[in-house]
């Protein structure tokens, strides 16, 4: 078998011979090379270093192969010969190379030479002139290089950077705000540089779940920068013995502190002290915790526009409370799973103000959500979202019925923006109703889930002041199938107007929608399923052609046919005014554009216009 060596050189042969052709004008010619699944070396390179020159060098598959890369990258980094040529390929201007997380620093290391040589590019040796980029301010630079750099993974855009031209790799270098997000997926020997490179700037340290470093290596990496960390997100799997500096007292400059953790405390897991038991930093703007206890008892938040509490179960009412008087400019407010909560417990119903307040999250029990949105004051209030996990004891209208007198001002000023109200139910047992904004989702896994929203909605369409009665509604069917009993629990106030169907469905579930859609259920000209019905969105799946084409021909054309109507009678059901058609998958699997069917429900459902993948259809060219 040859050799790799020995490959290369019969394919050089094979080049030379093409290039020596009659006619064959190679001064103009420029090469691509690109080794794949293969290690080049600096001897297996050079049988290319000429004509045609090199103008770029890709090497891929190499890490699947489990090979080496570095091989080729230390030859372009090698000086091999005298005078102006004196590199590896000095017409190259693409480099492509694989690439994993121990990547960026070696391949770096390797073109330092090449980059520190009086050659400005990768390598060129034609005239060279300096780019206007190079012309910018340094302030206007240094906004750039920000835009160009991801937060998730710092080292890869600074890196890239670097390796552009020797004026940009000391300019990086040099620059300290550069180097201020740090993220633990760039490994240690990344967040020991960065951490050198910030000098006296603010910090922002990010470690998620599953990076290849730990949680505690990370904190004592960045600790000698305590007093600099501006905003700290540490994920873990399992809840730490501790947050390294986060539990002392000089981290004083802190403004963003997200903590979460995989594993769910109990009532009895001890709560961590943060800041050595002093009062939060001034400067603490958002405080997220996930499943990990805290003790906030002494940090007085009173700086904080931000608070999420998700899955911290030994708050009792009262601590809350107090935690909410104490954050008096609060913003945004998320309060999730806090099973220590109880309206049983012994609580001041004293109103609390939170004036700055403009979203707030709840998804508590119902008893608790309704106790906290009647002591809470928000004049300010813009998105309130409520989520109630139902189990028959409690009936969901129960949240808003009977109307708390404390709350009708802002339940009013949430829903009055509404133009519609948006109803969904979803395949896992899951409805939402969004009335302007205010959203309410029922989690129903044990009860009826179209009779807890149909009470949910009359609740909220009877609450002083809410003046629904003019409003219409959007139907949402996400994967779910129901039945013409269902739907004719929504066929009153509010009217529905829009119909989304979509999911990829078990069986013929669009089918026995549009069933029901083509069924006179009374008689007299309201006698149909959502009468005033005008847009239907569909995304398509295979089975739903026929159903749907016959669902239009009972409800439109038998209509026009045996019903006689004059110029002043509302005609009842109304005519359709746009029909959407979707597709959940990639336009290179959709389904196929079925001109025929498409002239044929335009004219039973009146004319309207109709939308193929988000594309208004021309009327001409439709019957074309």
């Amino acid at each position: 078998m040859a050799s790799s060596i020995d490959v290369c050189q019969r394919l050089r042969d094979v080049l030379d011979s093409l290039m020596s052709y009659p006619g064959v004008n190679r001064a103009g010619l420029k090469a691509h090379l690109h080794f794949l699944c293969f290690e080049p070396d600096l001897e297996t390179l050079q049988i290319f270093d000429w004509h045609p020159m090199v103008e770029e060098l890709a090497v891929s598959n190499v890490f699947w192969k489990d090979l080496d890369p570095m091989r080729g990258l230390a030859a372009l980094g090698t000086q091999i010969r005298n005078g102006p040529g004196s590199w590896l390929f000095p017409e190259l201007e693409v480099l492509k190379y694989d690439v994993d997380n121990g990547f960026y620093a070696p391949l770096e290391m390797a073109l330092e030479g090449r980059m520190d040589s009086p050659t400005p590019s990768l390598g060129s040796t034609r005239d060279y002139q300096e780019p206007c980029i190079h012309q910018l301010p340094h302030e206007i630079l240094i906004v750039i290089f920000h835009l160009c750099i991801a937060r998730l993974r710092p080292e890869k855009d600074l890196t890239r950077l670097r390796l552009v031209c020797h004026p940009w790799k000391g300019f990086v270098g040099s620059t300290p705000s550069l180097w201020t997000t740090i993220n633990a997926a760039d490994g240690l020997q990344h967040v020991r540089t960065a951490i050198a490179n910030t000098r006296e700037l603010p910090i922002d340290l990010i470690r998620y779940t599953n990076y290849p470093v730990s949680l505690d290596d990370f904190l004592i990496a960045v600790g000698g920068k305590i007093a600099y960390w501006r905003s700290v997100e540490l994920w873990s799997a399992a809840r730490p013995a501790s947050y390294g500096g986060l539990q002392m007292s000089e981290c004083n400059s802190l403004e963003k502190l997200i903590l979460h953790s995989g594993f769910m405390p109990s009532l009895q897991t001890t709560p961590l002290c943060l800041f050595d038991g002093s009062p939060a930093p001034a400067t603490l703007k958002e405080l997220s915790l996930h499943w990990v206890p805290v003790d906030l008892g002494t940090m007085r938040l009173s700086s904080l526009s931000k608070l999420e509490l998700r899955g911290v179960p030994h708050f009792a009412m009262e601590e809350i409370l107090l935690v909410l008087e104490n954050c008096p400019i609060l913003v945004d407010l998320r309060l999730q799973h806090l099973a220590g909560l109880r309206v049983s417990d012994p609580v001041s119903g004293v109103p609390i103000h939170l004036g700055s307040l403009t979203t707030c999250t709840f998804y508590l029990p119902i008893t608790v959500t309704r106790f906290l949105i009647s002591i809470i004051h928000t004049p300010s209030l813009r998105r309130m979202d409520i989520y109630c996990d139902l189990d028959g004891s409690i009936p969901a209208s129960s949240l808003f019925s009977p109307p708390i007198t404390t709350f009708a001002p802002t339940l009013r000023r949430l829903i009055s923006p509404a133009q519609y109200i948006d109803i969904e139910f979803e395949e896992d047992e899951r409805s939402s109703i969004v009335f302007g904004g205010l959203g309410v989702t029922l989690e129903t896994a044990n009860v009826d889930q179209y009779r807890c929203s149909r009470d949910m909605l009359d609740s909220l369409m009877s609450y002083p002041g809410a003046n629904g009665a003019g409003l219409n509604a959007h139907l949402r069917l996400d994967g779910i199938e129901p039945d013409l009993e269902n739907l004719l629990l929504f066929n009153c106030q509010p009217m529905v107007k829009e119909l989304v169907v979509t999911g990829w469905f078990r069986g013929d579930t669009s089918t026995e929608v549009y069933a029901s859609l083509g069924s006179r259920i009374l008689n007299g000209p309201e006698g149909w399923l959502f009468p005033e019905l005008e847009v239907i969105k569909h995304y398509l799946d295979d089975d739903f052609y026929d159903s749907f084409e016959m669902a239009l021909e009972r409800r439109y054309c038998e209509v026009r046919t045996t019903e006689e109507t004059s110029a002043t009678t509302r005609q009842f059901p109304r005519s359709l005014k746009e029909i959407h058609f979707h597709w959940e998958g990639s336009k290179a699997s959709g389904p196929e554009f079925k001109q025929d069917f498409l002239n044929r429900i335009r004219t039973l459902a009146g004319n309207p216009k109709i939308f193929w993948c988000g594309i208004l259809l021309d009327v001409d060219s439709m019957s074309a």
